[in-house]
């Protein structure tokens, strides 16, 4: 009713494990943008890390109005860690996308990922609603985007 889902996914690469953080934590961050850059702010100690340092924290974020009729606003994904894009010295920075993957994630039940860790080999997150898995991508490896949706449907 208040657009929240009420839980936010957190998947950790290095041990293959998932675990749940209760939105009601960051709500007063209020959109993905807000929330997503706070929960950084709490996971990350170190904020000097260079962005592919599995120390680095990924989160992608939905909104309140994720999933509703609300024009422009239903579909944004922000996503938020420390850039690559800068390499040598990497900071802290934002984008977002648009398409269905924030109405979907919100109807499964979640209001964002929190990525954590390094895997040890390519993998894949499976999310239907309460069932997530990490799955191995290394059969996925080399594809292009197409092929890989297909091969995972």
């Amino acid at each position: 009713m208040n657009g929240y889902a009420g839980k936010i996914l957190r998947i950790d690469l290095t041990d293959r494990k998932t675990s749940t953080i209760d939105t009601k934590d960051y709500e007063q961050w209020v959109g993905g943008h807000g929330m997503g850059s706070a929960i950084f702010w709490d996971l990350v100690k170190d904020k000097t890390l260079n962005g592919l340092d599995p120390r680095n924290v990924v989160t992608i974020m939905t909104s309140p109005l994720s999933g509703t009729l609300v024009p422009g606003a239903s579909s944004r994904t922000e996503v938020q860690g420390i850039g690559i894009q800068s390499y040598p010295i990497g900071w802290f920075t934002r984008s977002n996308f648009g398409g269905r993957f924030a109405p979907m994630l919100k109807y499964a039940g979640w209001d964002g990922i929190v990525i954590e860790g390094k895997a040890d080999k390519p993998a894949w997150v499976d999310i239907r609603n309460e069932d997530v898995k990490i799955k191995d991508a290394r059969h996925l490896w080399g594809l292009d985007t197409w092929k890989t949706q297909e091969m995972i449907w």
